[in-house]
Order: structure tokens, then C-alpha cells, then sequence
């Protein structure tokens, strides 16, 4: 189909769309498992299935064919099982706490296929899945109530028959500072505790999963060492630590059969992924993160490697300035959040070296680090990002989750050398049918200075772009921050070109991919370095795309991106429209609000409360300067956000409307911070560009 024949992006384009991720190779290194997750426009929902591919062949087969959504797919250490996750879309437990009742279960299926068996049926779910090295047992987490223990699905409920007890169900009791979770709902006193369920393929009764961590206190990241009797756990059990970014590492006892004590290890000031990794002998653990309190989610993760022996850890990045795992950000196009698959650190087999990832630049690539030298050789490099990846188990290869600026991911087969990029195998084309029907056109990168440092922008023009014409821009501002800006394909920017505008967004200061002291610029100072670098990309764009219309721009953004935004429009009143969504506008009351407000302002605001540091919080606050607006401004927001509560767009549109700025609400009742369900995605696509067309005259 030539590119005139194609058709131009449409809202609705995006249920269309669909998802590979988490790539786990086969013991036998034959095939690939992974996760195809696409949207049921129907039922509103997000479906998804196990599938399997055979590597030499490329062909690829369903695992499972049930109509559930499915995740974590995990082969036995012998290949012969895939231990997953599966939610069978239960009705609603009855009860205010979201956790209860609703999450997923491991399943046990045969590597060939056919009917699965549950192995859980727990009240709070499962996640996190890890088979012990012998094959015998899953490691999970599973949310707990410390005062009553694991319990499953089927135990006895309240009795609904007394009114008291049934008027009084929705009722919550808090007494803990987490207590909700974006995009999961109410805690109320549960917490994330590590489990561990024995498997036998001849057994006929589901085993009796234990309890293997305990206390008011969460635990993540289960790993195994090599000889199944220990796992190590993050968390941190000090006093107070809900109220502190610190995670430790512990070792539990895996083979005990019942909650006991847990072996501090070594603890991180901030550890932006709980994933730990046993080298193969045993000796070392392997995890990512840094010590500096003040840096936050600005600081470089490092990587780090603990000694048992010695029982002290050291860095082995220190020297090396970028940040280690996948941040990249802006590539919209996935059908719905979840893991991508592991993004490191992961051992080679000779206990010498680590594969991990590292951001440069709007691009991630693969390296191996060399754990005596700290030598770091670059494996997978090129204009593109490597969302998650899983290693061969003799070293030779790994599949990756790849995607670039023409397309949102695909899994790919590479050797572990040097130049890797030159032999990717492509494995699978999941979006091949809608991307070869409607008509793209890629971000195109340009560069520019702002203050002395050298920033990298994208744009993203219309795809029936004429010569000569002249097309109004749109800013983008992402969420964040403390992510990497990329050039990946963008749905939303495809849809804003497709219906005749230009889209810009930049990896501005505060971000990540150009060193720790280009990020660690913005913390506490949002509005300032980050704005002056937007504002400098949309002159640079003007100067070096002769396509760009400069007197007629919008801006637009959530999260931060929507904070962002309307800090923009509050300094700079010539743009002609502008969309502000899930943002943060008050800085006061965000920090008493969000689910983990309080967590980011000890990093913005120098660990002082509101109380403490009064004209600081207000000097950074959106609100300080809503005056200054003039823009027609639509707000919109989810009801059901607990990561920038919907008061805090409510608040920006009261303010507007009593200023007399144009302004619409559009409230997402039911939608968290992300507003992802499908028709959702939809609608708000629809009317951001309505509201672009009205007040811009595209």
C-alpha cells in the first residue's frame, strides 16, 4: 500500500493497537514465552494471553485460550511448565478495599499447552511470580492483613444479613500513611508480603500457600538464591517507613513454614526497581539504585553488587554518568501499563559480568558490565529503545522487547556481542497490519542550546504535509519528571499531525539521558530550567523547520506535563490553546493528597512539610500564577486519580471560570491518574483536538 493510499490516524485507531512484552526464553533456549495483550472494544476491556514462539521457525502458538487477562509468564528451571498469572474477571469482593478479592491467581499449564490449574486462590491476589531453582515451588507477593494472615477467595464472609454490617461495608478505617495506590484503589491495612506455594505436577489438591514475611510493612521483589534455600526481598522495616524513599534488602529463610525474621542485607537511599539478581555461584547480588537522600528519582541508578562474603556491597558504576534500567518515556502506544519485561541487571553465566541497560540520550542500550573493572562494553546500541529483555541461558543471545520511532515494541532476537544491532532478528509483527494502513510520520530529531547545554527535541509533523505550507504547533509536555524524553512513535502526537499539526516535545533539564547533573537541575525548581528549555525548543524549531507556524501554538501535558502546562500558560499568555490533564496545581494541598505526594516533595522541597517551607511550596505552585492566564484552557481529569487528585484540576477550572478564561471540565468519574480504558482513550483524544480546533482554527 503506498503512502497516499493509506489513511490518516483516527481516534478509534488506538483499540486497534496491541501489545508484546515480557519475553522469557526457554531453559532449552528453543523459544521465547511472552505476554500479547490487545483491547476487547466490546466489553471495554484489556485483553490478554500467553503465547510462545519457537525461535528457529519464527512461528508462534497460544499457550492459553481462555478470555481472561493473563500475565508473568514464568518457565519451570526443567521447561517442562509456564507458571502465570491470571485474573478470571470475578465480580467485585465486597468490600471498600481494592485489593481484596480482585487480583490475579498463579496458574500452572504444560509448556505444549491445554488446561491450566490454579495453584492460588488467595483473597489478596498474586504477583511477582519466581520458581525456586528446583522446580518444587513459586515464590510471589500477595496482599496481607498483618492481623489475619493469608486467606483465601472461599473463607467465610461477613454476614451480609445484619444491616449494620452490610450499610457499613463501604466504611474504612485508616491508620497508616499509604493507605491508597493510584490505578489500584484502597489499601485500607493491607500490605505486600512475600508467600511461597509448593508445586507438585502429580498432585491432585491445591497446595496450601505460607506465609513467609510478616509486620505492617511491604516486602517486593522475591529472587532465589541458586540453591533455593534463602530468597532476598526488599522493603524496609524501620519505624516510620512510609514516610521514607529508603529500601533495604533482606534475606529470608525460603524453606521455613511459617512468617519469621528477616536478615538485613544493605540498604539504598532510593531504588527506583526492586529487581534483584543472584549471580550464579551464589556469592553476589546484583541491584540498582543510589545513596545520595537529596537526589531522589533525579539520581543515577547505579549498579551494585553485594558481597555475602563480605557482607558489604560496593558501586560499580560510580565513575560511569548515566543511569542503569529502561526510562524512557513518551511511547504511548501500548494498550495498557504493565512490565515490559526485566530490564536488569542480569548475570552471565560466568559470575563475571552483568547485562544492563543505560539511557543515552532519547535512546537505551544493552551493555555488559564487567564486575571486577567496572569496564562497560556497549552490546546493543542505535536509534531506538530496549523496554525489557531475557538471556539465553548459555549467554548466547537474548530477546528484547525493541521499539523505535515507526513502531511502539516488538520482540527481536540479537547475540550478546558487540554490534548486536546489525544482527537483530525480528520475531514478531504484531502491529504490522494497522501501521502498513494508515500513514505515519516519524519524529524527526533537532538539537538546540539553552543555557550552554545541548538539548535534543523532537517533532512530529503532519503525514500530507504540503511544501510551503505552514502548520500550528503543539507543545508536548510529558509526566515525570525524572524520565527520559525519546523520539519513539507517539499516538497522540500521530493523532495531532494527522489532523494538521505540528507536535514538539524535548528532553529538557530534569530528565534523564544526559548525565546526573542535567536531571539533578530540576529538582525543586519545576517552572524554571525545564520551561526556559521548552520555550527555546519551540524557537529552534521555527529557525531550523520552515513548516512551523510560531504565531499559532497550543500546549499540552499531564502529570507533570500537566503541571507544566499550566505553569506555561501562566507565564506565557500568546498561546491560543492549551489542555491540562491529571495535573498538579497546589502544591499545598497535593502534599496531604496524593498517594505518594509526600514521598516527592522530600526530594522537591528538601524534606520540609508545607508548614515548614511555606513560600517555597506556594513559589511552586501553578496556582500562584493563574492570574497571569489567558489562554482557553481545557482541564481534564480522572475521578479516581489518587496520584494528582482530581481537587487539583477541579481548583484550576473554578479559578478559570472566575477569571472569565475559557475553560471546560472533562471529569474521567471512574478513570486513575493514567486514564486508560479504551473508549477513555478515545474520547479524550476527541476532545483535545475539538478543543485545539476551536480556539487555533486547524
Amino acid at each position: 500500500m503506498t503512502e497516499r493510499s493509506k489513511s490518516l490516524l483516527t481516534s478509534r485507531h488506538i483499540l486497534r493497537f496491541q501489545n508484546a512484552s515480557d519475553p522469557q526464553v526457554s531453559p532449552s533456549a528453543n523459544e521465547v514465552a511472552w505476554l500479547k495483550t490487545w483491547i476487547d472494544a466490546e466489553d471495554n476491556q484489556y485483553r490478554s494471553t500467553i503465547m510462545v514462539t519457537d525461535l528457529a521457525s519464527g512461528q508462534s502458538r497460544k499457550l492459553t485460550h481462555g478470555q481472561a487477562s493473563e500475565s508473568e509468564p514464568r518457565w519451570s528451571p526443567d521447561g517442562q511448565y509456564i507458571a502465570f498469572l491470571k485474573s478470571d474477571e470475578a465480580p467485585p469482593f465486597e468490600s471498600q478495599v481494592a485489593v481484596i478479592g480482585r487480583g490475579p491467581q498463579i496458574h500452572v499449564v504444560s509448556a505444549q499447552g491445554g488446561s491450566s490449574r490454579p495453584l492460588t486462590t488467595l483473597l489478596g491476589g498474586a504477583s511477582q511470580i519466581v520458581w525456586s531453582p528446583q522446580g518444587d515451588a513459586i515464590a510471589f507477593t500477595t496482599w496481607v492483613d498483618p492481623d489475619e494472615g493469608l486467606a483465601n477467595v472461599d473463607d467465610p464472609q461477613p454476614d451480609l444479613t445484619d444491616p449494620y454490617v452490610r450499610y457499613n461495608q463501604d466504611v474504612m478505617r485508616v491508620k497508616r500513611m499509604r493507605w491508597k495506590m493510584d490505578g489500584v484503589g484502597y489499601l485500607g491495612n493491607y500490605f505486600t508480603h512475600i508467600a511461597r506455594v509448593m508445586f507438585n505436577p502429580d498432585a491432585q489438591d491445591l497446595p496450601s500457600p505460607v506465609l513467609l514475611t510478616q509486620g505492617p510493612t511491604d516486602f517486593s521483589g522475591p529472587t532465589f538464591s541458586p540453591d533455593g534455600q534463602h530468597l532476598v526481598v526488599a522493603g524496609n522495616t524501620k519505624p516510620g517507613w512510609e514516610n521514607s524513599r529508603k529500601q533495604y534488602i533482606y534475606r529470608i529463610d525460603a524453606t521455613r513454614e511459617d512468617p519469621g525474621p528477616v536478615e538485613e542485607l544493605f540498604g539504598l537511599e532510593e531504588m527506583r526497581s526492586t529487581d534483584l539478581a543472584y549471580s550464579p555461584d551464589g556469592t553476589m547480588l546484583a541491584f540498582c539504585g543510589h545513596n545520595d537522600p537529596a537526589l531522589g528519582h533525579y539520581g543515577n541508578q547505579r549498579v551494585w553488587v553485594y558481597s555475602f562474603g563480605e557482607q558489604s556491597a560496593r558501586c560499580l558504576t560510580d565513575d560511569i554518568d548515566t543511569t542503569f534500567g529502561d526510562y524512557s518515556r513518551d511511547g504511548d502506544m501500548t494498550v495498557r501499563r504493565g512490565s515490559a519485561g526485566d530490564d536488569g541487571p542480569i548475570w552471565l553465566s560466568d559470575n563475571k559480568g552483568l547485562l544492563v541497560i543505560s539511557n543515552q540520550r532519547g535512546t537505551t542500550h544493552l551493555n555488559r558490565l564487567c564486575v571486577r573493572s567496572g569496564e562497560l562494553t556497549p552490546l546493543l546500541v542505535g536509534e531506538r529503545v530496549l523496554n525489557g529483555f531475557s538471556v539465553a541461558p548459555d549467554d548466547d543471545f537474548a530477546v528484547g522487547l525493541v521499539a523505535d520511532a515507526e513502531n511502539p515494541g516488538d520482540l527481536y532476537q540479537f547475540p550478546l556481542r558487540e554490534g548486536a544491532e546489525q544482527e537483530l532478528k525480528r520475531l514478531t509483527h504484531i502491529n504490522d497490519e494497522v501501521l502498513n494502513q494508515v500513514a505515519l510520520n516519524p519524529a524527526q530529531p533537532f538539537t538546540f542550546e539553552s543555557d550552554g547545554e545541548e538539548i535534543l527535541g523532537w517533532v512530529v509533523s503532519p503525514p500530507d504535509r504540503k511544501p510551503g505550507e505552514r502548520y500550528p504547533i503543539l507543545l508536548y509536555n510529558g509526566g515525570g519528571a525524572g524520565g527520559m524524553r525519546t523520539g519513539l512513535l507517539n499516538y497522540q502526537a500521530q493523532f495531532f499531525a494527522a489532523n494538521g499539526y505540528v507536535v514538539l516535545h524535548c528532553n529538557a533539564r530534569g530528565n534523564h539521558g544526559h548525565g546526573e547533573a542535567f536531571s539533578a537541575v530540576g529538582r525543586g525548581r519545576w517552572g524554571s530550567e525545564d520551561y526556559q528549555d521548552n520555550m527555546r525548543a519551540l524557537a529552534a524549531a521555527a529557525e531550523q523547520f520552515d513548516f512551523v507556524d510560531l504565531e499559532n501554538k497550543g500546549v499540552y501535558g499531564g502529570s507533570y506535563g500537566g503541571y507544566m502546562t499550566t505553569w506555561t500558560i501562566g507565564h506565557q499568555p500568546d498561546f491560543k490553546a492549551a489542555v491540562a490533564v491529571n495535573l498538579l496545581y497546589d502544591r499545598f494541598s497535593f502534599n496531604g493528597t496524593g498517594d505518594m505526594s509526600f514521598l516527592l516533595d522530600q526530594v522537591e522541597f528538601d524534606r520540609k512539610p508545607p508548614w515548614e517551607w511555606a513560600e517555597k511550596y506556594w513559589e511552586r505552585s501553578p496556582m500562584k500564577y493563574v492570574a497571569g492566564i489567558k489562554t482557553p484552557t481545557l482541564v481534564i481529569h480522572a475521578g479516581e486519580d489518587h496520584r494528582c487528585p482530581v481537587d487539583q484540576g477541579e481548583q484550576l477550572f473554578n479559578h478559570l471560570q472566575a477569571l472569565q478564561v475559557p475553560s471546560e471540565l472533562v471529569r474521567f468519574a471512574q478513570a486513575a491518574h493514567g486514564i486508560r480504558e479504551p473508549w477513555h482513550r478515545v474520547l479524550r483524544s476527541d476532545v483535545m483536538l475539538d478543543w485545539f480546533n476551536r480556539h487555533m482554527g486547524c
